[in-house]
């Protein structure tokens, strides 16, 4: 989880350096659709990196390549995002300052103008004087259609926001059944010992962390089946913004700063939403896994 905070930390800091920084060359859903989703605390514990010391006790390490490699993908993305803004930094100019709301609406304004007018030909000319008059307060330097994604990959950015915080929420509201406790040993003579016998002990151990497994595993396959169904709604929104930098090829071409900020600010949000759902996961994963190391410690601490 430390991780995960690095790059929880790592959006906060970058959103309070927002410049005319282009959008990385990449499709959010891409790393989406790597999100390992727990199945079983078995293979949370089977698939995550683990230890075992010379007494034969087990420890896990962290939750595995497939979660490391995410993270440090994404880690690294956001800090060469970083980086670069804080060398741009140095020389701000008030062309880089992020949009206002109504800038952003103007801006979108004009566009659909420009495209209306382009779709009536000639045959309006009010239409296209209005369309010349919006194109020479704004530079037409921006495809009319990626204005008007950035409208809708607004909205995606706040939809993405609200599925994320519902999933938190309902992950968090799942019950793991109760276990109750295995009944204790009878205590038996053995020689000058009287107490329970290691066999007994070591079954009754056995048996209580194989059934706190059981239930786990009933807990995480609810919170499984709820993350696979807000992973599409996620990547239904997510696909909005994807679609809008393929789109504007990534900023390339683009000089005007203030869509190069929106154009960043919408990935932004975006790859906010993949910490958020990869944050989930991997808290989920942990647990699933400590529960499945309890079960391997009890199961190794054979009767000497």
């Amino acid at each position: 989880m430390r991780k995960i905070a690095v790059i929880v930390s790592l959006l906060l800091v970058i959103a309070s350096f927002v410049r005319a920084q282009k959008p990385a060359r990449l499709q959010i859903n891409s790393l989406l659709a790597r999100v390992p989703i727990p199945k079983s605390s078995s293979a949370c514990y089977g698939n995550s990196t683990t230890t075992t010391d010379a007494s034969g006790v087990s420890s896990i390490k962290d939750n595995g390549p497939v979660f490391n490699a995410l993270q440090s993908e994404l880690t690294g993305l956001l800090s060469g995002g970083m980086t670069a803004m804080q060398s741009g930094a140095a020389t701000p100019s008030a062309a880089q300052q992020p949009p206002t709301a109504e800038e952003i609406a103007q801006m979108q304004q004009d566009a659909m103008a420009r495209a209306q007018a382009l779709s009536q030909g000639g045959a309006n000319p009010s239409a296209a004087m209005q369309a010349q008059a919006s194109a020479n307060r704004k530079p037409p330097t921006v495809n009319p259609a990626v204005m008007q994604g950035l409208g809708k990959a607004s909205g995606a950015a706040m939809q993405i926001r609200t599925l994320v915080t519902e999933l938190g929420q309902k992950v968090g509201a799942v019950n793991t059944p109760a276990v109750h406790s295995e009944p204790n040993c009878p205590e038996v003579r053995q020689g000058s010992y009287v107490g329970p016998t290691c066999a007994c002990t070591y079954a009754r151990s056995v048996n209580g962390e194989q059934k706190r497994v059981d239930a786990q595993d009933i807990g995480l396959q609810q919170k499984a089946a709820l993350m696979s169904q807000y992973l599409n709604l996620i990547q239904d929104q997510v696909a909005i913004i994807d679609k809008l930098e393929n789109d504007a090829k990534y900023g390339e071409g683009i000089t005007d700063q203030t869509v190069l900020s929106m154009l960043w600010s919408a990935q932004h949000q975006g790859m906010s939403g993949l910490a958020s759902f990869l944050s989930i996961a991997s808290g989920v994963w942990s647990d699933g896994a400590r529960v499945y190391l309890d079960l391997v410690n009890a199961k190794a601490n054979h009767c000497k």
